[in-house]
């Protein structure tokens, strides 16, 4: 996928935009922008991909208005409609288990429609909550359209997309170097998607490898390459958006901080698709947790009910993520690593107090043991993100068996 997006095509295209948005002003720029946006849309889903889309993103800008319009009505009547559709067209594996076969279809699950997903979600519940700023149409589908994050990222919120567009707040310094590290932020993330993870990729897991058939030393020399793979490929690519948006005056969010060196596993996840991880705290973690313990079974219990939020939190990242039951594994396994780290936590520093846990933590000797074990642990989750699910079933056919 990154050399798709990062092409001479694609970098052309980019160069273009950047002209654009910066030497246009009022409508004209929002239009202008709006058919970079659509034209690469049409480009690389082609023309029902292209529709479907912008239908999606046009029904999540009519849901928000219904909702403004109506304030009474809840968005728990709404929402679960929404993401039905969402669950048909990403076509999931599970749903060729209970639906038939006839009524499915492989056209509307257009590459990037998660990331859109989790932008109209967003601003339909910070609209609900009169947090959103503005709502403007043209914005509102730019934000939604945007070409450098509508793939793979940074998920931007649309107060920042419209702070940025409307000049309330700088992307960039009006300076020569600024606009110079931006430019070198861009060839970083070349080297990094071109150059660097293609040669890793060599070494990495693939998806129909036959795990158990492995040497242990093979075994694990190809774990850590796919998760190296991964983080070269995706923070190269974030890289480039991150130079190109800033340049445009739109910069989205940084997405990584070092992952490699986390130490435990709530640590990685802020380190790791950061802005992925911001989100699904916001939308999905705080309010499970709030729920759980406004509820009479778990309201005095409130590491349970941390666990239970930090679990589903997971399941729900695993399923965003892709569609197969690998995915669901990947969920399923960083939301035990979670409720392990967020018990134990609970459990040290009950024992030792907060203060000498802290002070523990920050030993030099706890620090390496914590990175050991964090980048072991998200290193085997991967695992389940890359193999398919022909080859995860033999493997928990042939584990059963032994």
């Amino acid at each position: 996928m990154s050399v798709v997006l990062l092409s001479i095509n694609y970098l052309s295209l980019s160069m273009m935009s950047v002209l654009l948005v910066t030497g246009l002003r009022g409508i004209i720029r929002q239009f202008a922008f709006l058919s970079v946006n659509v034209f690469f849309i049409g480009y690389l889903l082609g023309p029902a991909g292209a529709v479907s889309t912008i239908a999606f993103s046009l029904l999540g800008f009519a849901l928000v208005k219904i909702h403004l319009k109506w304030p009474a009505l809840r968005i728990l009547y709404t929402l679960p409609l929404f993401v039905a559709l969402f669950i048909y067209m990403r076509n999931y594996e599970a749903l060729h288990w209970i639906l038939p076969q006839e009524i499915l279809t492989s056209v509307l699950g257009t590459v990037g429609l998660s990331f859109l997903f989790f932008k109209i979600i967003h601003v339909l519940v910070d609209a609900k909550s009169n947090t959103l700023r503005k709502l403007e149409f043209l914005t509102y589908l730019n934000y939604c359209l945007n070409f450098t994050t509508f793939l793979m990222g940074p998920i931007m919120r649309y107060q920042d997309y419209y702070d940025q567009w409307h000049g309330h707040k700088q992307a960039i310094e009006p300076t020569y170097e600024a606009h110079l590290d931006a430019i070198l932020r861009i060839l970083t993330g070349l080297v990094k998607a071109y150059i660097l993870a293609l040669w890793v990729s060599k070494l990495a897991l693939q998806p129909d490898t036959d795990v158990l058939q492995l040497g242990f030393t093979a075994w694990a020399v190809q774990m850590y390459a796919f998760f190296f793979y991964l983080y070269l490929n995706f923070s190269g690519y974030c890289d480039v958006v991150i130079g190109i948006g800033s340049l445009m005056g739109i910069r989205p969010p940084e997405n990584f901080n070092k992952p490699f060196i986390a130490q435990n596993i709530s640590d990685f996840w802020l380190r790791q698709h950061r802005s992925l991880t911001l989100w699904l705290t916001d939308y999905v973690f705080s309010p499970t947790y709030k729920q759980a313990l406004s509820s009479n079974r778990l309201s005095g219990h409130p590491v349970l009910s941390g666990n239970l939020a930090l679990m589903l939190t997971m399941i729900i990242s695993g399923i965003w993520h892709g569609t197969s039951i690998g995915f669901l594994f990947f969920g399923i396994t960083h939301g035990i690593y979670l409720v392990i780290y967020h018990t134990w936590d609970h459990l040290l520093s009950g024992f030792l107090g907060r203060k000498r846990t802290n002070q523990l933590r920050k030993h030099w000797l706890a620090r390496i043991i914590g990175i050991i074990i964090t980048f072991n642990a998200a290193s085997f989750a991967f695992l389940f993100f890359q193999l398919d699910t022909p080859h995860l079933q033999q493997l928990f056919n042939d584990l059963i068996a032994s």
